[in-house]
């Protein structure tokens, strides 16, 4: 019989393990999207897609 406490650690465990994984692929996610607009912002050498996204998000809430 497997105590209960094991149970309690594995959870934990498989926990902490979820959050570092989510937060490495939303890191990955915006770093892409931040590089995009990078390079839209220097081949239009304006801001202007960096305003553009920031208006489309201000939208959406």
């Amino acid at each position: 019989m497997v105590d209960t406490a094991s149970y309690f650690l594995i959870g934990i465990t498989c926990l902490c393990f979820g959050l570092i994984v989510s937060f490495q692929i939303a890191h990955i996610r915006y770093c892409r999207k931040l590089t995009v607009l990078v390079r839209r912002s220097i081949s239009t050498k304006t801001i202007a897609p960096v305003l553009a996204e920031y208006e489309a998000i201000k939208a959406k809430h």
